[in-house]
């Protein structure tokens, strides 16, 4: 697609997910922005321009094709459990059905989502939960059986790639917080006191958690056959020459 065809798209497709947004809109300078990003990380390539073409069409690379088929299985996953990630998603964002924003005129031409477009948006509706600090670290964590907090909190920390996070370690509170979300989210159990998780019990993965961990395989291999070109993509993206990298992907 060229990028107005693809910003149309986009847009169109925005629409469809409106339960799931607070804006309308991909504006043409975030669009570009993200191409040229992309384009430097080799995930999409531009096509030859035809003659009097004022911009050239893009297009998916190697390294890109193969992700998405390892996506297949996440998105799966994502679709035997959309119904409670749509809900909790809706919270977090604070989008309610009869608050959101008027639909624009060509709204209507969007329809209603085929299957293949339900199927990619319950993914990314996963991968929103996925990416959200430590979330999967500490899915992870846990792939070998129950951990106290604590130990869990050990476990994260030990494992991470100083390449990829620079110093930064997974706190008390912020290990809380995830507990909570991916707990509310099916993905792992804790036995709570009141009101709050008791720091002396243990959590563990559901069969959700493991069918997610199990889902992520394919995912795994592809990241594992391309390292050394996601670390490059993600220092480029968060670290400036000179610089010190301080956030968390």
């Amino acid at each position: 697609m060229s990028p107005s065809e693809l910003l149309q798209h986009i847009n169109r497709g925005n629409v469809r997910n409106a339960d799931l947004l607070n804006e309308w809109v991909l504006h043409e300078k975030t669009l570009v922005e993200t191409l040229r990003r992309m384009e430097g990380e080799g995930l999409i390539r531009r096509c030859p321009a035809p003659p009097r073409c004022k911009s050239a069409a893009r297009e998916l690379t190697s390294l890109s094709r193969e992700l998405m088929d390892a996506l297949h299985e996440p998105a799966s996953w994502a679709t035997r459990h959309a119904r409670l990630l749509l809900s909790n998603l809706q919270v977090r964002r604070g989008v309610k059905l009869d608050e959101r924003p008027s639909r624009p005129p060509s709204a209507s031409a969007a329809g209603k989502r085929t299957p293949s477009q339900e199927r990619w948006r319950n993914l990314g509706v996963a991968l929103t939960m996925l990416r959200l600090r430590w979330s999967f670290p500490v899915i992870a964590g846990l792939r070998n059986g129950p951990l106290r907090p604590t130990d869990l909190a050990l476990v994260v920390n030990e494992a991470i790639d100083r390449r990829v996070s620079g110093q930064r370690t997974l706190s008390d509170k912020v290990l809380w917080d995830t507990l909570h979300r991916l707990s509310a989210d099916g993905v792992i159990i804790h036995e709570a006191r009141g009101r709050e998780f008791a720091g002396t019990t243990r959590c563990s993965l559901t069969d959700s958690g493991r069918e997610l961990l199990t889902a992520l395989v394919p995912m795994g291999r592809w990241a594992v056959q391309h390292e050394d070109e996601i670390i490059e993509a993600l220092r480029s993206r968060h670290q400036g020459p000179g610089s010190e990298w301080t956030d968390h992907s």
